[in-house]
């Protein structure tokens, strides 16, 4: 019961957070439409920004966990263990929660500079870390074509492909609404990139022949 309260107060912190704003937002707010007492809340978060930070700290270890290859499938095919976590992470940016947050922060971030350096620390720089990793793993498997620095160039794949469509989403714009557009789009990203960076197969080694 504990852990679903503890639950249930983080969701609704989210969604009053993104709807109306940090500033405009309240513990007796979030108390009052979660159904419970503004104590059960300080008792787990001392603060307002102690709940925010947890919000995005929670919502930051959600991506991951929905995004992140296992490993075995990383060692099999690191390409394809990054496409899929790439598609994964798309449809994650654009759930309606990620973005209104977003929008919390562009409207209000300068207001509180704290906040959004615990933003960075708690959730952009992870998922820029496990797009690097998986970049690497497809460096050491031979597959990606020297003179490329990897941390550019996962944070260019990360704009291309989840980037624009994220900010087109946050001017209100209704793109890549359907699985079917968002895979479209996926498929065009990655080949404008990918076809760039990885190494052709050797087609012309008979099949069985030892490298």
């Amino acid at each position: 019961m504990s852990e679903e309260l503890d639950a249930l107060i983080l969701r609704t912190a989210a969604r009053l957070f993104g709807e109306q704003g940090y500033a405009a937002t309240s513990i007796e707010q979030i108390a009052a439409v979660a159904g419970v007492g503004k104590q059960t809340i300080y008792r787990r978060h001392p603060s307002k920004e102690a709940l925010f930070r947890k919000v995005i700290t929670e919502l930051g270890s959600s991506f991951l966990t929905a995004a992140e290859p296992p490993a075995d499938a990383v060692s099999t095919d690191p390409v394809l263990a990054l496409r899929k976590a790439m598609r994964r992470l798309l449809d994650l940016v654009l759930a309606p929660e990620t973005i209104a947050l977003s929008r919390t922060f562009i409207g209000e971030g300068w207001r509180f500079p704290d906040l959004v350096e615990h933003a960075g620390a708690h959730f952009f720089d992870p998922l820029e870390q496990m797009i690097s990793g998986l970049l690497k793993a497809v460096d050491r498997a031979g597959r990606l074509k020297s003179g490329y620095d990897l941390q550019e160039t996962a944070e260019i794949l990360s704009g291309l492909l989840l980037g624009r469509p994220h900010q087109q989403a946050l001017f209100g714009r209704l793109a890549l609404v359907t699985p079917q557009e968002r895979d479209r789009y996926m498929d065009q990203g990655w080949k404008a990139v990918m076809t760039s960076l990885l190494k052709q197969p050797d087609t012309t080694r008979p099949a069985g022949a030892e490298a």
